[in-house]
């Protein structure tokens, strides 16, 4: 398996205990969008932008409230970064590098970190 930043000072990123209303808060895709929107790989591309983040959020980040253990979690991370960097297609409209990725899962991460 290639190497990345992520794997290096990602995983293992703890996230605080979140409430209902974080979760509620979270499930909001406005949050990831923006996020989304600041990386220079992706700004441009809207229909990937919005792609990118409504598989986030239906996908991955329910599989993260659902972790019990951080190893569930880094496990989580890994897929939605494999996820990010693989080739874009036509059933998925965007593509990252690995840097590209791992800064987009660390303001993820970040956003995640700071309920309320």
């Amino acid at each position: 398996m290639p190497t990345s930043g992520f794997q290096d000072s990602l995983i293992g990123v703890a996230l605080l205990p979140l409430s209902l209303n974080d979760k509620n808060k979270f499930s909001e895709q406005s949050i990831w969008l923006e996020i989304c929107k600041q990386l220079p790989e992706l700004g441009s591309e809207l229909d990937g932008v919005e792609h990118l983040v409504d598989r986030f959020v239906a996908q991955y980040l329910p599989a993260v409230f659902r972790a019990r253990a951080q190893a569930d979690i880094d496990r989580v991370w890994l897929a939605f970064w494999h996820y990010l960097v693989a080739p874009r297609t036509s059933r998925k409209p965007f593509g990252l590098s690995s840097r590209g990725a791992d800064l987009l899962i660390a303001e993820f991460q970040r956003a995640l970190s700071e309920p309320g």
